[in-house]
């Protein structure tokens, strides 16, 4: 009698799987980090008690909160671990077209630019935060999930607001952030270094993370004048790199390739500037960027 409890129990999480990965994702940074994430709570599936298994009334509620706890954990490890990374830890990068076409997940997946802030949150902040506004719960039942008071929830809520500022707000039209991105490009090939010092905020920020893999800056760039010339630099001593334009976290993206090194670039905008650029050069975080990416022409 049990087998049939244990299947229906499984087909629920198999129902929910994409969409706890994206969840997990959100919390982590790391995509096989939330595919093992979401695997655990399968395997804690199956030593579930049948009677247990009876109560559940809602699966999807249940299987978040499982997923939630499972990552928090998972996290606390994992950013002991990431003040060790060689340079500037960065969020990996997941191609939107490798998701399924599901509405739900994809409108739950942040950008690279929000969840490399939530980096600076605690585990609870963060899975309060991601709850929030990737799933729309409430202080009531974030303090469910969390085992915490609506207090508690809602001064996790308020810890994570005043961290990330402004970062949240929705993002530019696809059309603007693809524009930017072609100039950046353009002007690079160019070696047009006023042109692309008039593209970035005077105080823009750019992040690399090779993770010791591949040769990248240790330290953040700081500055319009200092990020211009890094950036034309790295075409000098990359030159006829094959650069494709194409979608991360539900954002355009650029894409370096130059024999078996790949680049993905993101970019944060405000007021019509560029403020952030995020380069992930780490192989260990581009192994799922498909190949399924406009070439950039000229």
């Amino acid at each position: 009698m049990e087998e049939p409890r244990e299947s229906a129990a499984l087909g629920q999480w198999n129902l929910q799987r994409r969409r706890l990965t994206v969840l997990a994702y959100n919390m982590l940074g790391a995509w096989a980090q939330a595919e093992d994430v979401v695997s655990e709570v399968g395997e804690n599936l199956l030593k579930l008690d049948p009677a247990a298994a009876q109560q559940v009334r809602n699966w999807p509620a249940y299987l978040t909160t499982l997923t939630t706890r499972r990552a928090i954990d998972v996290l606390r490890s994992a950013q002991h671990q990431r003040t060790e990374y060689a340079g500037s830890w960065l969020p990996e990068p997941v191609d939107q077209q490798e998701l399924p076409e599901d509405a739900a997940v994809t409108a739950s997946m942040l950008r690279l630019g929000v969840l490399f802030l939530l980096e600076e949150l605690s585990a609870p902040s963060r899975a309060a935060n991601v709850l929030h506004h990737a799933l729309g719960y409430t202080s009531v039942r974030i303090a469910e999930v969390l085992e915490i008071s609506p207090a508690a929830a809602r001064q996790l809520l308020s810890r994570a607001s005043r961290k990330l500022g402004q970062a949240r707000a929705p993002s530019r039209e696809s059309g603007q952030l693809s524009a930017l991105l072609s100039k950046i490009v353009e002007a690079i090939r160019a070696a047009d270094a006023g042109e692309l010092v008039s593209l970035l905020a005077e105080d823009a920020v750019l992040y690399s993370d090779g993770g010791g893999k591949v040769r990248a800056a240790l330290n953040p760039v700081i500055g319009a004048h200092r990020i211009a010339r890094f950036l034309m630099g790295v075409e000098r001593k990359n030159p006829g790199r094959t650069v494709f334009m194409g979608r991360v976290n539900g954002e355009p993206a650029l894409l370096f390739r130059l024999a078996d090194r790949q680049d993905v670039v993101a970019i944060e905008v405000a007021e019509g500037s560029i403020r952030t650029i995020l380069q992930v050069s780490n192989p260990d975080k581009l192994w799922q960027v498909g190949s399924r990416w406009d070439p950039l022409t000229g």
